[in-house]
């Protein structure tokens, strides 16, 4: 089920969101097809949410192992990123075949720069979960509540309707948020058409990119010993 369920949740958000969106406005946003709109915007986000969980609970899943003496955590965080990557872009592959059988254009308008983006959010999603280890190694109890932050994240930033239709008097709040703008370049990438709202900067991803992954791998350094020696997590 669990295997399955890797392509289950994106077809379940796919076919819930279309038909609601073509309820309410029709089967077009931002001159393209809202189910291919929605699939550009929603796996790049899934793949980060899921990496970002995933290296949070990596510590527990794989305790195991720090009983060889050449196995660190650090080589657990890298191998769920490995693994979370490994996974989505199969996933990714099975939904624009099927797509490109219905007839759904699934090309992409700048292949170089869409796979620069994916990876940049593929770093900031690994310092963004190994962060999330380490405070949650020390406080356990923000797991349940990290896991709710990203219901809300999912609709603020702009993986179901473009950055655009989102309350234009909340735009600087919502532009702190880096996964707005990592949803926002990636669409811009492989939508010829798209334009991303005003604000969306891809220097800003990267000096947030830096800063986190500064911290992250310091506070880890730090506390290495201490999370192999601890049952927390």
């Amino acid at each position: 089920m669990g295997a399955v369920w890797t392509l289950i949740e994106p077809i379940c958000h796919l076919l819930i969101f279309s038909v609601l969106f073509a309820l309410i406005r029709g089967r077009t946003v931002a001159g393209v097809e809202y189910p291919v709109f929605v699939l550009v915007g929603m796996a790049p986000f899934l793949l980060y949410r899921n990496t970002a969980l995933r290296l949070m609970d990596s510590l527990r899943e794989n305790r195991s192992l720090f009983g060889y003496k050449q196995i660190k955590p650090l080589d657990t965080y890298i191998a769920r990123v490995l693994v979370e990557t490994c996974i989505s872009a199969t996933v990714y592959a099975i939904l624009v075949f099927g797509f490109a059988w219905y007839g759904f254009d699934m090309s992409v308008h700048s292949p170089l720069q869409w796979t620069a983006t994916l990876a940049l959010g593929l770093l900031f999603a690994f310092g963004l979960g190994m962060l999330l280890a380490l405070i949650t190694h020390a406080l356990p109890s923000l797991k349940m509540i990290i896991r709710m932050a990203f219901f809300p994240l999912y609709f603020i930033s702009g993986v179901l309707l473009p950055a655009a239709y989102l309350p234009q008097a909340m735009m600087p709040v919502l532009l702190l948020n880096p996964f707005l703008h990592l949803v926002e370049l990636i669409r811009a990438e492989v939508l010829p058409h798209y334009t991303p709202v005003d604000g969306v900067s891809e220097t800003y991803v990267i000096t947030f990119t830096i800063v986190l992954l500064f911290i992250a791998l310091g506070s880890y350094r730090a506390r290495r010993l201490h999370l192999m020696s601890t049952k927390n997590g």
